[in-house]
């Protein structure tokens, strides 16, 4: 029964507890629930009470355990009424730690606890749902407070006892949790939904500060509490126990309110920092400092609680990723269409997401796509097949939290799918103490309050907020300049304008109370000019204007001042009598405002409208009376946001009597508005109408409440990081989470502490200011405390790391003028850069371990792939042929480093991977990353790019192999003797040695040395911190800079300039101690020296930020027009200490590199430009720096002799060190000085003194000071300033940055858009600064050394290099001299040595036709190098290797005479060299024999065969069966002027047995008449120059090595001269003056006058045609007339030279499949090819194709021709003598194929032919008539027809044209009727014409261009022949014999036809019908 019983029990037990929720429904029930209640705890305490024994059933204990929890889960019920379970609960809570009390009574409590925590909280705190003003929050915050207190009390108890905290504590803490997150979410409602009521907001902020204010009052009791306890010596036994045994953790940090309760409400109050107003986040700022206050107190005696970042608790935490979460994605296989599916992989706390793919993932291409986005934007998209280049196998984003996926698919094919793995990756959790966590999470939340306190958000202008049209229209320009100037003093108090006498008597003056101010009045009006409206009630109004007007301007201030204080005996200002008419101009405005306003009231029926406008000013004006009065120092140089619409400067231009608007357009016009800037503020401030009283007045009181709260925080700060750091140090936990809160959480970023609060007040101003510099200056202490961060942890230096990026942003601001004394204290310019060298990385140098096995091996595959690549057609040709490659991935790295070694001679651009710049020179390469470079300043930052890492090592890329050109990457070997000579390891083993390096030679080898970061950092912070630090210097440097000029002159005595002046030399001096700082010691040499950690820092960050550190001061230095008003003090670039640093620099004594001293002479250079820099200055830096010492009886007559001698002396030394780039510095620079007033006149006397010595001593000094006046070639090195268009833009500047000549292109930087971009070179053209200081006598001086130095040649003699490249150089500077001066200044000493010019333009270069000018000359310059006579050399010049492979030279041997004349017979007559050169022998060795033996063989037939015994004789001369094309690219040599062997024209001229050559098969040519190259082809033909003489270039430097032979360089220098010499020719002639001198072949230095053309032949080869028109007009218009005939007869001779051959090129007609045929075809000579196609050409159209181009990459002139359409197959034209064609056919269908001609056509002597025939049948026709025999002109002519083809036939044709035309002129002048022309002559001409007639007889296309020049040709033929009255004569001429008897013939067969139709007999008929007979 008892066991039934206990059953029972149980189940109605369990009854009841399910029946509960019903139960509290139902009514009429309270009493029986008291009986349960009742029994139920007589139960617990019965079971309590009774003895424990192991015979107690489990049913017992069942019983028990189901009463208990009806108890703790039936308190609704046991307790219905509300108000008394509230006393119940409150009732229970003052014996919670009574332990006797019986069990029921503990249950109740935590029943009563858990019923409010879970089902009522609210219920407990009575807190209203909607809030109303009745609302009192008292009885709320007692609850919590006696919860509060109850929770305190038990903390404080288990302390003292050292016992447990009891369970109900446990529930209390648990109900008090509760009732703070319903308190806290409640008032966050309260929040959302009262936006609107400000006073409610109010309430609530209240309620919240005070119950913060309670909670941390009670913890800091509590922390008190346990802090007296820890700190007790003798503390209770228990408490002593609970330390030792480590239960303190337990008790107090994880069951006390503590580490719950207040922890929670720091976490929830963080979550409502954004709505509080900024008062109460002030209040709690202060609240919860006491809390941190007290537990930081606490923290040093609880070191195992509270851990600082030196302990080890924090090296033991991992830094290293790890796994923080994974995902495993899976799609179907095969996936189906139209998927879009997507998901977020997002996990806190993550640093990176690994995606690794599975190897089967596919998709279909372009259409099916798996997309990934980082919670940066960045996005990867993937396709095709896992293992490509578009998708890899595993993918790392790295920097986020989050990551999305997207995999789209479309309606077409499918594949696999995808399969992939997500790992979310990051820092472990960090197990932190509970108190400890509390005291970082308050830390954090003052941070972020302190920040919301910051933000100025709500004082920013809303562009946003465009709701109310009428509101905006009415709000203030929050951005308007009033703000920072007239309204910035704030607006005063009434007590403080009472103490202001000023402000008292200008109001008393408005109020007529001032005798004194009505004086002051009247003197104003005396001195007013203009009219005065009668309007008594503005007067007030008007003087309060006034009023305003002196009240804020500080000298109108002072007069007035000094006016009241002598009683109105001291005169007045001009500027008062100014501001009275200022003011009296206002009345009109007035006036003109209220008609306006009277017009629109009475439009819109507003009679009572009380604003009036006279009202509304004279409220303003003394609404200004008001605003504090500023210095003038806040007004000068203000620039304005926006121009003023109110302010009219416009000066009157008619004149009439002045108005009131008159004189305030005079005022504004005069400049008093400029002198007097205040008058336009506050004349904008009273005009416009949005500038009210109260708006105004509104915004500056936020402004002055923001800068409170702002300067309060800033203390704040200040406050916090003194409470918070341990022995000076500020690198604490606390403080890092407190300042990275701070910056982070602020929601705009001001450019300056005072944006938006200007207004505020003075005094306000100095407050913030001084809060601001005070927390920069406590964060300045704590850095500085830390000298040497190498031994810290890590923990340490991140928190170091972390505080230095606040420090510096906080230094990031827009300094103002009032912030000069801090900057000047916290020595700024000092600070910055001592942080930029502190945040250097530092590397350790360590020797390469490859051995010279390996090395030679890397060597051996580099220099196979570049022989691959120099065979194939172009870098990226070869480059995907090797990435195509199988094995590439296993080579890759080693195939980027052969990039990166001969990146020049591959042409590839090389960027740094750090900031993106290009790397044109040297650089930092990693050797363990595949392709990654850094430039020096990323470098030194410590810059890491993806996938590069710390432990990597670099190398530095600076020598280059003087064999191979690549950069060395290995072992460097040096030579001792050569100058400035290295190799590489595997050139030097391979002995591959340039010209000029022997055996013999001692050499140095030097080691491979790598480099690895020192330091490992797991933060990129230090690379932030030097990049940023190094931009806030330049910044504040440059702002300094720029403050200076900007001063008024008037201005440069104050102490703003002063304290300017001192920064800016602070920022001087910085930057040449860093230059100073670069080590002295060789690079070469490995010295070991001990230095301290910072010298080494300062060290590196010198080396690497030379180029930086010049460009800054580059920047710094001030315009000419600028500094002119700075006195020298000021001017810090002036002092001598300054320019003798660069001068040592810039003459490479100190160890810099060589683009610092570039950069140092460049700054030299700018700096003397400038007036402000003394001269005498500029000679003592010279000296100083260059030990010169001048004796004082040899000063020099004029200051900057010193310095002009040395900078000349400086460039001659740059040449003879080959520096190109130096020397063309060094002669920019000089000539830009001599554009300077102050150094032109001692320029002018050096050059002048040089070219006067000349011939006497020369030396390079002179060829350098002649490179000044004549200047120097064009070349693009690094720096040139050019002027470029770009895409048809307008033509730009720029600054080359790099040059790549075999592309024709430049890299360079636009000068105003900074922006990089490449240009092709034929739209650069060099900006070059002329030297315009030639005159007669400088003329004279170097016509005279033409003449001797020419005299020499003439004779014989040997001359010197240097007189040789002074020729050339007289020669260019005379020719520069030409071109500027007109004739008649020309003096005739000029034209009197014109023979000895010609002689020297007749002489042959001896070098290819293709060479440029500027080429040659920069040829000579990189080859010179001093006393080349000492130095042993390996020199093989090109003869010399000619003879080697093409045997005997026919010209060796022979003067210039004999050899130009064997190379005329070779060229004009086809005779073999060989052959010439055995009939000069066997004619004793006589050219006049020579010629006469030739003529006479020439006699009975045009070509020479020469005897069986020449021919053997000529095989000694002859070449050896050698490709000419394999030895000499190009046999075009310039061997002078080509001498004419006229032949024996007799038996031509007789017989006139002539046929006309037929056109080539296709004759498709292009529709002009006459396509002349000069015209079509010009742009194509200047690029192939360009590129061949680029090459040209190319290949003789590589084969002469730096540096060639004496003799070699006299060869090139002397080619220089012919050319010049034939440019300064050619401007004689095209500039002869006719009525001075005639034109005789004497004066040409010719033997007869048909020699003339030949000299005009070789000007034609010159580079500018359109000089050569004008001089061979010159000479045909100078020259003697009976000089004309012979001049005629040899340009015939030139007009008959033979066409080149042509060559046909065919394929298989049809082709076959698979075809790949290409070739090269050279015409050696033509100056282009025409290609013409077959008709009948055809190609599979898109798929066979032939290409042809000019370039061996198929790239240049490029045309391309696939398909069978006839128009697509066009002839064209091709520049130069080579073309490229390549045939590719796939495996389908084939067609016909291909057929084309090319014809070489050539720019040569057929032109200068026509071109003097054309000019000389333009000239007068007297002349022409009695000079010329035109029937031998005209044979000639018709016979030069027959005999050309092509464009020289339509020439030909049209200079038959002209001799018609003339003949048709003659006729009219003339009374002879006879023609002077055979007109029969034209016979081949018209047999050709009928043959091309027929061929072209479809009338559907235009004619050829030679049919219808034959037509034209034969129209005007038969027109003169009429006017002859010849027709009949001229047709019959015209038809054969046979086609006449053929005529005849068909005309008696028609007679006798007709006769025959009509029965008449007649001899027709009759012969016919014999002839039918027979």
């Amino acid at each position: 029964m008892v066991y039934h019983g206990v059953t029972c029990q149980i189940l109605m037990l369990q009854l009841f507890h399910g029946l509960l929720p019903q139960l509290v429904s139902k009514a009429n029930i309270q009493e029986s629930s008291s009986e349960w209640f009742s029994h139920l705890c007589s139960l617990v305490d019965q079971s309590h009470n009774a003895d424990t024994d192991s015979s107690k059933d489990e049913k017992d204990r069942t019983v028990i355990q189901m009463a208990s929890q009806l108890i703790l889960d039936g308190a609704s019920l046991f307790f219905p009424d509300k108000e008394a379970r509230r006393k119940q609960l409150f009732s229970m809570m003052d014996n919670v730690n009574v332990s006797e009390e019986k069990p029921s009574v503990s249950l109740i409590f935590q029943s009563l606890c858990q019923f409010y925590s879970n089902v009522e909280p609210s219920g407990l705190l009575n807190l209203p749902f909607t809030l109303n003003k009745e609302f009192d929050f008292q009885p709320t915050l007692a609850v919590l407070e006696t919860f509060l207190t109850v929770a305190a009390k038990e903390f404080a108890i288990a302390i003292k006892s050292g016992g447990d905290i009891p369970e109900q504590s446990q529930h209390l803490i648990k109900l008090l949790c509760s009732l703070q997150i319903s308190l806290f979410s409640w008032i966050e409602q309260q929040f959302d939904s009262q936006s609107g009521d400000a006073d409610q907001k109010e309430l609530i902020q209240e309620m919240l500060l005070k119950y913060v204010k309670m909670v941390v009052k009670k913890s800091n009791d509590s922390i008190q509490i346990l802090l007296d306890n820890v700190k007790d010596e003798l503390p209770t036994a228990k408490f002593a126990i609970m330390m030792s045994s480590n239960k303190l953790l337990e008790v107090v940090l994880d069951k006390t309110y503590l580490s719950s309760s207040v922890r929670q409400m720091v976490l929830l109050l963080s979550h409502l920092v954004h709505k509080l107003s900024n008062n109460y986040r002030l209040s709690l700022l202060n609240y919860l400092m006491t809390l941190t206050q007290s537990m930081r107190d606490l923290s040093p005696h609880l070191p195992d609680q509270f851990f600082k970042l030196d302990s080890n608790y924090w090296m033991s935490v991992a830094s290293d990723d790890v796994v923080l979460r994974t995902w495993d994605i899976e799609s179907p296989h095969s996936y189906e269409n139209n998927q879009q599916a997507t998901q977020v992989f997002s996990c806190p706390g993550a640093t990176s997401f690994v995606v690794d793919f599975d190897n089967k993932c596919e998709t279909e291409k372009r259409y099916d796509y798996l997309l990934f986005t980082d919670s940066r934007g960045n996005k990867m998209q993937f396709d095709q097949k896992v293992g490509t280049d578009k998708w890899p196998k595993n993918v790392t984003f790295r920097g986020s939290h989050r990551l999305t996926f997207l995999f789209h698919s479309d309606g077409s094919n499918v594949e696999w799918g995808y399969k992939f793995k997500v790992t979310a990756k990051g820092f472990a959790d960090v197990q932190l103490s509970a108190l400890f966590d509390l005291h970082l999470a308050a830390c954090k939340l003052l941070g972020k309050l302190s920040a919301a306190v910051l933000d100025r958000q709500h004082l920013m202008p809303n562009e946003m907020d465009f709701n109310a049209v009428d509101k905006d229209k009415m709000a203030i320009d929050l951005k308007s300049d009033l703000w920072s100037t007239l309204l910035k003093g704030g607006h005063m108090e009434s007590h403080m304008l009472k103490k202001s006498k000023l402000n008292q008597f200008l109001l008393e003056m408005i109020s007529g109370d001032s005798q004194l101010g009505q004086q002051l009045l009247k003197s104003c009006a005396d001195h007013y000019v203009g009219s005065n409206l009668k309007k008594p009630d503005l007067d007030i109004t008007i003087l309060t204007v006034f009023s305003a007007f002196v009240w804020h301007c500080e000298p109108l201030r002072e007069s007035v001042i000094q006016f009241v204080e002598s009683n109105g005996s001291s005169e007045l200002d001009d500027g008062i009598h100014s501001a009275y008419s200022y003011a009296e101009s206002m009345r009109l405005y007035i006036v003109d405002q209220r008609q306006k306003q009277k017009i629109a009231d009475e439009k819109d029926n507003n009679v009572n409208n009380a604003n009036d406008i006279g009202e509304v000013v004279k409220e303003k004006a003394e609404f200004l009376l008001q605003i504090s009065a500023l210095e003038k120092s806040y007004f000068k140089n203000k620039p304005s946001r926006r121009s003023s619409k109110n302010i009219v400067s416009v000066k009157s231009s008619t004149q009439h009597k002045k108005t009131p608007a008159d004189t305030e357009r005079q005022f504004s016009a005069s400049g008093i508005s400029e002198k007097f800037p205040e008058f336009k503020f506050v004349t904008e401030f009273i005009k416009e109408s949005k500038w009210t009283k109260s708006s105004v007045i509104k915004v500056l009181d936020d402004r002055r409440k923001q800068a409170r709260n702002t300067t309060e925080v800033y203390e704040f700060c200040i406050k916090f990081v003194d409470m918070s750091t341990d022995d000076s140090s500020i690198f604490e936990v606390i403080i890092v989470l407190f300042l990275q809160e701070l910056l982070g959480q602020q929601s705009c970023q001001c450019q300056h502490y005072l944006d938006w609060l200007e207004g505020c007040g003075i005094q306000l101003e100095n407050n913030l200011r001084q809060a601001y510099c005070g927390i920069i200056k406590r964060l300045l202490e704590g850095i500085q405390h830390l000298q040497d961060s190498r031994n810290l942890n890590k923990s340490v230096k991140t928190a170091q790391e972390m505080i230095q990026a606040t420090f510096i942003h906080l230094l990031g601001v827009n300094w103002q003028s009032f912030d000069l004394d801090f900057l000047l204290e916290a020595n700024i310019p000092n600070l910055l850069i001592q942080t930029a060298k502190g945040s250097v990385a530092m590397r350790s140098e360590i020797l390469s371990d490859i051995t010279e096995v390996e090395e030679l091996k890397e060597y051996d595959q580099y220099m196979t792939w570049l022989n691959e690549h120099k065979n194939d057609v172009s870098f990226s040709d070869w480059y995907n042929q090797i990435k195509s490659t199988s094995k590439f991935k296993e080579k890759e790295k080693a195939v980027q480093m052969f990039i990166a070694k001969f990146c020049d001679l591959l042409e590839v651009d090389i960027w740094c991977d750090g900031c993106g710049k290009s790397l044109p020179g040297r650089r930092y390469r990693c050797l363990q990353c595949t392709d990654m470079d850094l430039c020096a300043t990323c470098y030194a930052g410590g810059v890491m790019p993806q996938c590069h890492l710390d432990d990597h090592h670099l190398i530095y890329l600076m020598y280059k192999c003087d064999e191979c050109n690549a950069f060395i990457t290995g072992r460097r070997v040096h030579c001792c003797i050569c100058d400035d000579f290295d190799l590489c390891f595997g050139c030097f083993k391979k002995e591959h040695f340039p010209p000029g390096h022997l055996d013999s030679h001692s050499t140095k080898i030097f080691p491979l040395m790598k480099f690895q970061n020192t330091q490992k950092s797991d933060s990129s912070l230090q690379s932030y911190i030097h990049q940023h630090v190094w931009l806030l210097f330049a910044s504040f440097t440059l702002q300094m800079a720029g403050t200076m000029p900007s001063v008024p002159t008037e201005h440069t005595e104050d102490n703003f300039v002063a304290k300017a002046g001192k920064l800016h030399q602070q920022c001087i001096d910085q930057l040449m101690f860093c230059l100073q700082d670069i080590p002295s010691v060789d690079q070469d040499v490995l010295e070991e020296t001990e230095k301290s950690f910072a010298k080494q820092k300062e060290e590196e960050f010198s080396l690497h930020s030379q180029e930086r550190i010049m460009g800054l001061l580059g920047a710094m230095i001030p315009k000419e027009n600028t500094c002119s008003s700075l006195s020298g003090s000021i001017h810090s670039f002036s002092s001598e200490k300054f320019l003798t640093r660069l001068f040592d620099i810039a003459r490479g004594e100190t160890g810099h590199e060589s683009n610092t001293q570039h950069l140092a002479m460049g700054l030299v250079a700018k700096l003397l430009h400038l007036s402000s820099v003394p001269t005498q200055v500029v000679d003592n830096a010279v000296c100083q720096s260059a030990n010169i010492q001048s004796p004082v009886s040899c000063q020099p007559q004029l200051d900057g002799e010193i310095t002009i001698n040395f900078l000349f002396s400086f460039g001659a030394m740059c040449l003879e060190r080959s520096g190109i780039d130096w020397a063309s510095s060094m002669v920019s620079i000089l000539q830009d000085l001599s554009s300077s007033a102050i150094w032109s006149p001692v320029i002018e006397k050096y050059i002048s003194k040089q070219i006067n010595h000349l011939g006497q001593n020369d030396n390079l000094t002179s060829v350098f000071t002649l490179f000044v006046v004549s200047g120097f070639p064009e070349v693009m090195s690094i720096g040139k300033q050019v002027r470029y268009s770009y895409e048809n833009s307008e033509p730009r500047h720029g600054v080359v940055l790099n040059h790549f000549p075999d592309k024709y292109q430049t890299f360079l930087l636009d000068a105003k858009s900074r922006r990089r971009r490449t240009v092709r070179d034929e739209y650069i053209d060099c900006i070059m600064t002329e030297v315009s200081i030639l005159n007669e006598e400088h003329v004279t001086k170097f016509t005279s050394v033409i003449k001797d130095t020419v005299a020499k040649i003439q004779q014989g003699s040997s001359i010197t290099v240097e007189e040789t490249w002074i020729l050339s150089l007289c020669l260019k500077a005379l020719h520069k001299f030409l071109n500027k001066a007109e004739a008649c200044d020309i003096s005739d000493e000029i034209f009197g040595f014109v023979q000895q010019l010609s002689y020297l333009a007749g002489l042959g270069t001896e070098f290819s036709k293709q060479w440029m000018l500027k080429d040659l000359e920069v040829l000579s310059l990189m080859l010179y190098t001093q006393d080349k006579e000492n130095v042993e050399k390996k020199f093989k010049s090109p003869s010399t290797k000619q003879e080697e492979l093409l045997g005997h030279d026919p010209k060796q041997g022979l003067d210039n005479a004999a050899k130009i004349c064997l190379q005329t017979l070779h060229d004009d007559l086809n005779i073999p060299l060989s052959v010439v050169r055995v009939m000069y022998d066997m004619n004793n060795k006589d050219t006049s024999e020579l010629l006469a033996t030739v003529r006479d063989n020439l006699a009975d037939n045009s070509n020479f065969i020469p005897s069986e015994e020449i021919k053997k004789m000529a095989k000694k001369w002859e070449k050896p069966l050698v490709a000419a094309a394999e030895v000499i690219a190009d046999k075009g040599m310039d061997f002078g002027i080509q001498m004419v062997i006229m032949p024996d024209t007799t038996k031509r001229l007789t017989t006139y047995d002539w046929e006309a050559l037929p056109e080539e098969e296709d004759v498709n040519m292009s529709q002009k008449l006459i396509k002349m190259p000069d015209n079509d082809v010009v742009h194509e033909l200047l690029l192939q120059q360009r590129a061949k003489s680029s090459k040209l270039l190319r290949k003789e430097l590589d084969s002469q090595g730096k540096s060639g032979s004496r003799d070699y360089l006299n060869k090139v220098n002397l080619a220089i001269s012919v050319l010049w010499a034939r440019h300064v020719l050619m401007a004689l002639l095209s500039d002869w003056p006719r009525e001075r001198f005639e034109i005789t072949h004497t004066i040409l230095g010719c033997k007869e006058s048909g020699v003339i053309p030949c000299i005009l032949d070789l000007l034609n080869r010159t580079e500018c045609q359109d000089m050569f028109t004008k001089a061979v007009k010159n000479v045909i218009r100078s020259c003697y007339h009976t000089d004309l005939q012979s001049m005629v007869s040899t340009s015939c001779y030139f007009m008959e030279e033979n066409h080149f051959s042509t060559v046909i090129i065919d394929s298989e007609h049809p082709y076959s499949d698979n075809a790949n045929n290409s070739d090269t075809i050279q015409i050696e000579g033509a100056a282009y090819l025409s290609i013409k196609f077959d008709d009948r050409c055809v190609t599979e159209e898109g798929c066979d194709e032939l290409v042809i181009s000019s370039s061996s990459d198929l790239q240049q002139d490029r045309h391309a021709f696939s398909g069978p359409t006839k128009r697509l197959w066009k002839s064209f034209d091709i520049p130069g003598d080579t073309l490229y064609y390549k045939f590719t056919s796939d495996c389908s269908s084939t067609d016909w194929g291909y057929r084309f001609t090319v014809i070489a056509g050539k720019v040569g002597r057929f032109d200068t032919g026509y071109l003097i025939l054309n000019e000389l049948l333009s000239a007068d026709v007297d002349m022409v008539y009695r000079n010329i025999d035109m029937c031998k002109l005209w044979s000639c002519l018709v016979y030069v027809a027959c005999k050309q083809i092509s464009r020289q036939r339509l020439k030909t044709l049209q200079l038959l044209l002209r001799v018609m035309h003339t003949q048709s002129r003659n006729l009219q002048r003339k009374d002879s009727s006879s023609l002077d022309i055979d007109l029969s002559l034209l016979k081949p001409l018209w047999q050709l014409y009928r043959n091309l007639s027929k061929d072209s007889a479809d009338f559907s296309s235009v004619a050829p261009p030679i049919v219808r020049a034959l037509t034209e040709l034969f129209m005007v033929a038969e027109n003169l022949a009429d006017e002859y009255c010849i027709v009949t004569e001229y047709l019959a001429k015209l038809q054969s014999e046979e086609e006449i008897r053929h005529t005849a013939f068909q005309g008696i067969v028609n007679v006798a036809a007709v006769s025959a139709s009509i029965g008449l007999t007649n001899q027709a008929y009759n012969a016919v019908i014999g002839l039918m007979k027979k």
